[in-house]
């Protein structure tokens, strides 16, 4: 208890490899098999399906750390009370499960049909157009009844073919010329020119086809509202189509370069994580993922949607770490880091009480320093417990042992895509530490390229497991002065947090205290990382806007709105039988050294660079000139299109009439305002939703706020 008689908050619990504090160091040889940390020996055990007798699976527990008190996610206010004062000792009341599953038998259960069906909750989703084109990688939660708990699991989906569409022409068009023939066009000469001319130049040995009815609505001429094509199918496999091709029967051709995971979420009307079935479920013949349970789905049409299931509790993991600066090649190497997991995170309902249930701490040294004099004997006689790695190699190959083992569903930090994540990676690299790929849960030997712009090489690492950054949420959620975690604490928390400089970290290895200091700050800041993430709601609020938006959670969690507005479009469209634009693929040109803003000077200058100079002065209003414009000219920019303009004139894609003339213009917009366009269909549907959603927050927060009272 704290001396204002609130219950003490749980705190970092530590433990040396060994009694007599020896660090933990593995030669290079140690290596050559995978990482486990502190795996038992336990025979494998076959998951049965739900609909059969048999013995409960033999799980191994393992003691999770938890402190005896009692931490509110939504105090947020740390007592004036040091972690390694906290006595830990009583940590048995939870129990985690290790459970090993036998990989060549699947968990089926009977489906709506009464056939044996495999069933799990959809999280993410990875798709590799280059190296695997075709195949869709699902990552989500299986159950397994005889051990009466959920395990990761990886779906493949295989047989993703390319969808396009041909439009064909009214006559036939001699491409030298370009000039038209007069011959008409039927379906079966696009058919005939399709299979000898563009199968045959493209090696597309196979293909099926048939004559369909499309609607279109969008920005390039002389297509027709509604029309029919040719649909064409083939292997993703097999070559991709120029975007721009054309024929001497069909003028356009749609969908060359649609991915295979759009095309699964939209035929099969996936919208965000939930739970799904596979019919006739194969095995996998080599392991492709980190999963404890893999099944292939030989083609898209074997998933379905289930229905009003609610979402099984996930595996969380928020995690910080320390860096020091190396002297002499200027890079930063990871030298601690602290995690905290709860095994039973609750994805649509309020937090957890208390937020996590067990962690752990691995610390190690930069080269040039030594750990204090007797660091071993010190953490032995305060009673904590941490691990020590002689090396960061080591460091770097714990941290991945224990991401592995503990499996999380979600991994939480602060900053993770701005900064940590890619340093955690590049030091895996740099180090050699095998099996990187146990960042994620996809199995993979070359790590993807680092440091772009949109974060696409980070993001792909850790495919399967979603990345939740708070820095990220809260620039969504509040407003703020700034969002470095000090800020955020201080505002969300209502707490204080001593930042540690960078250049100071190497002197905290001079004495045992101060790096016992170093270690509790870390944890501290994974502390309130979790923290942030709870009081924010960040994960039900995310779940809530995928499912209605209709994307990938994992994309929803990096924040930005242009593609979940594109999804929702998507979705509408292909639900209303419409051909979507293909994507345009724009190339930034090089910035002319002219162009930068000249007016700027000194360091200021480079955080604006390749930025031109204003055509006129911001908020500037010219003078009207009568005579000057002979129409008359209403502009709307996206911000000023509110929902209750696009519902009351119905504004759409769909009800947008392209003519030349402005008579017939106005005629057909007035005509055409009594019909239901997509988007109306959208904003209404979104509105619902939102108000859902409000209600739904609402709640946590009245829920959160009454717990807090009472503690």
């Amino acid at each position: 208890m704290t001396s204002t008689g609130e219950p003490a908050p749980a705190e970092l619990c530590m433990h040396s490899k060994e009694e007599s504090g020896a660090t933990t160091d593995f030669e290079d040889g140690d290596f050559d098999e995978p990482m486990e940390a502190e795996e038992v020996d336990v025979e494998p055990v076959a998951a049965k399906t739900w609909n059969q007798e048999s013995e409960p699976a033999e799980v191994v527990k393992h003691e999770a750390d938890l402190g005896k008190g009692t931490l509110s996610c939504l105090g947020g206010f740390l007592p004036d009370v040091s972690c390694w004062d906290i006595d830990q000792e009583d940590d048995s009341s939870f129990l985690v499960q290790e459970v090993q599953v036998d990989s060549n038998c699947l968990p089926l259960v009977k489906g709506a049909d009464e056939e044996q069906v495999f069933q799990f909750y959809w999280l993410d989703a990875y798709e590799d157009q280059y190296s695997q084109p075709g195949v869709v990688f699902l990552f989500g939660k299986v159950w397994i009844k005889s051990a009466e708990t959920h395990v990761s699991c990886c779906v493949m989906v295989k047989n993703i073919e390319r969808t396009l569409y041909f439009l064909p022409r009214e006559t036939k068009v001699d491409l030298n010329t370009g000039k038209e023939t007069g011959t008409p066009v039927t379906m079966k000469d696009v058919y005939n020119e399709f299979d000898e001319k563009i199968a045959t130049k493209y090696k597309i040995m196979k293909f099926k086809s048939k004559i369909v009815e499309k609607n279109y609505a969008f920005e390039i001429p002389d297509i027709p509202e509604k029309s029919e094509y040719l649909e064409v199918r083939y292997s993703s496999e097999m070559p991709q189509l120029p975007q721009d091709l054309k024929g001497e029967t069909f003028s356009h051709v749609f969908g060359t370069n649609t991915s295979g995971l759009e095309l699964f979420l939209m035929n099969r009307k996936i919208k965000g994580p939930c739970w799904l079935e596979v019919k006739n479920p194969q095995l996998i013949n080599q392991p492709v993922s980190w999963c404890k349970v893999e099944a292939v789905a030989l083609k898209p049409d074997l998933v379905n949607v289930i229905q009003d299931v609610s979402s099984p509790p996930l595996v969380v993991m928020s995690f910080s770490m320390k860096t020091v600066q190396n002297a002499k090649t200027h890079e930063n190497e990871i030298i601690a880091v602290a995690a905290l997991v709860h095994h039973s995170f609750a994805l649509d309902k309020a937090p957890p009480q208390p937020p996590f249930q067990s962690h752990f701490c691995v610390v190690s040294k930069p080269k040039d320093c030594i750990f204090p004099y007797a660091f071993g004997e010190d953490i032995k006689k305060k009673k904590v417990k941490v691990e020590i790695a002689a090396t960061e190699r080591t460091l770097l190959g714990f941290f991945l042992a224990k991401v592995h083992k503990i499996d999380p569903d979600i991994i939480v930090g602060h900053n993770i895509y701005g900064f940590e994540l890619e340093v955690l990676l590049q030091r895996i690299n740099v180090c050699k530490v095998p099996y990187w790929s146990k960042i994620g849960r996809l199995k993979r030997s070359n790590m993807p390229k680092l440091g772009g712009r949109s974060g696409f090489g980070e993001r792909s690492a850790t495919c399967g497991r979603m990345v939740c950054d708070v820095e990220i949420s809260a620039k969504e959620l509040i407003r703020c002065k700034s969002y470095h975690l000090s800020e955020l604490v201080q505002k969300i928390l209502k707490a204080e947090r001593v930042a540690i400089p960078m250049e100071n970290i190497r002197n905290m290895y001079s004495e045992s205290s101060h790096l016992l200091y170093l270690l509790e700050h870390t944890w501290k800041d994974a502390r309130f990382i979790l923290q942030i993430m709870c009081e924010l709601n960040v994960l039900p609020l995310a779940l809530q806007i995928t499912n209605i938006a209709g994307n990938i959670m994992s994309r929803t969690l990096m924040g930005g709105r242009a593609e979940r507005n594109e999804f929702l479009l998507l979705h509408a469209f292909y639900e209303n039988n419409y051909i979507v634009p293909d994507k345009q693929i724009f190339r930034k040109p090089q910035q002319k050294l002219g162009d930068e803003d000249e007016d700027i000077d000194g360091d200021a200058n480079k955080y604006k660079k390749g930025r031109k100079k204003a055509a006129y002065a911001g908020g500037l209003v010219l003078d009207p000139k009568v005579g000057f414009y002979d129409k008359f000219i209403l502009l709307l920019d996206f911000n000023s299109l509110y929902p209750s303009i696009i519902q009351e004139f119905n504004i759409c894609f769909t009800t947008v009439q392209r003519l030349a003339s402005e008579v017939q213009r106005v005629t057909e917009v007035q005509a055409t305002t009594t019909l239901s366009a997509c988007l109306d269909v959208c904003v209404l549907d979104i509105s619902y939703k939102w108000n859902h959603m409000r209600s739904f927050v609402c709640g946590l927060f009245h829920l959160a706020y009454s717990f807090q009272n009472l503690c």
